[in-house]
């Protein structure tokens, strides 16, 4: 059972405060959203295991951090973000006697790469108030997450694989330091023509991913990218290009939850509202005689009875990625990387 939680100090709140930046849309004035995240949620935190995680895919760190910051933006009760109500919520929902940080705490204990301390930074510690150089819910031994992305840096930029590499630039811009150059630019130079970046992060290759470009675009942000910046522009086009009628995005061919949800997160972080076709008829203006369905309105048209929303990957076996990455585009509470509100 967790039972100590090391707090962020009052001059690592104070520059994760700037970070966060004062103004942003959030969906917490959107009851549609709101009223699909409770439900989502509800049914989220019934698929908690005796450890306190959310592994139901059965690998180690891919669902669990994601479920964490799911409830912390449930439980938010106005749209300025409240450390000691995402924490709360996470300690209070148990199985076994464990809550979620019990789980991550011994995943941290193990040997992770800079990637995973990276998904621990952005999506934990860093939300709940806890500190990301102290990481210990268990008091059972602390983790450098920080030294751990540190580590990780490679003389070209990269922190590994190309997912690593932009969540470690995510996770440096959060904890109040700077990306360093190396790494804007290995991501820069890993964008396509047509504006998007693949999942290897090869310019040169033949496939484009909403997922990877979304989290991209957060990175981008992260390293200062401005709204004239022609990267961002580039990629912001892509996505307004390829959003479905539906409002959704697509994966592999089929409109897809994930990959909606990202890009809905990624808009936002670019200081855009999702919710308006304001930002879709900038990015692509041919595109602005048709209608506009906000892709929040399609995550909540595949919500299940039970509350998760469904996935063209749940014939795979069920997992809560889905649900928790939509809950966090429902809610858009956590945004570590927004820009200032955009024209639009």
């Amino acid at each position: 059972m967790t039972v100590h939680k090391k707090s962020l100090t009052v001059g690592a709140a104070a520059l994760l405060a700037a970070s966060l930046g004062a103004c942003r849309y959030t969906g917490f004035q959107d009851p549609t959203s709101r009223t699909a995240s409770t439900s989502a949620t509800t049914w989220l935190t019934a698929q908690q295991k005796p450890d306190g995680g959310f592994e139901l895919a059965g690998f180690p760190g891919f669902e669990t951090a994601d479920a964490v910051i799911a409830i912390a933006e449930e439980a938010q009760t106005t749209d300025t973000w409240d450390h000691a109500l995402a924490l709360s919520a996470v300690q209070g929902v148990q199985n076994g006697g464990n809550d979620a940080l019990d789980a991550l705490d011994d995943y941290a204990d193990g040997t992770i790469d800079a990637g995973a301390a990276a998904k621990l930074t952005v999506l934990v510690a860093l939300p709940l108030g806890l500190s990301p150089t102290a990481f210990d819910p268990q008091s059972d031994g602390s983790k450098d997450l920080i030294a751990t992305i540190d580590a990780g840096l490679q003389a070209n930029g990269s922190y590994g694989s190309f997912g690593a590499t932009l969540m470690a630039a995510i996770a440096k811009k959060t904890s109040g330091s700077t990306v360093p150059a190396t790494t804007e630019a290995f991501i820069r130079a890993a964008q396509k023509a047509d504006g998007s970046w693949d999942y290897l992060g090869d310019p040169s290759g033949t496939g484009s991913d909403i997922d990877t470009t979304a989290q991209a675009i957060n990175a981008l942000v992260a390293a200062g990218a401005t709204h004239t910046d022609t990267d961002l522009v580039q990629a912001l086009t892509f996505l307004a290009d390829k959003q479905s009628a539906s409002g959704a995005w697509q994966s592999f061919g089929s409109d897809d939850p994930n990959s909606t949800a990202t890009a809905t997160l990624a808009v936002t972080g670019a200081g855009y509202d999702p919710l308006s076709r304001c930002w879709r008829d900038k990015f692509a203006p041919g595109r602005s005689g048709e209608g506009y369905v906000a892709p929040t309105g399609w995550l909540a048209s595949q919500q299940a009875g039970d509350g998760h929303i469904t996935s063209p990957n749940d014939g795979w076996g069920l997992n809560s990625y889905a649900t928790s990455q939509s809950i966090q585009a429902f809610r858009r509470g956590w945004m570590p990387s927004i820009a200032v509100v955009a024209p639009c």
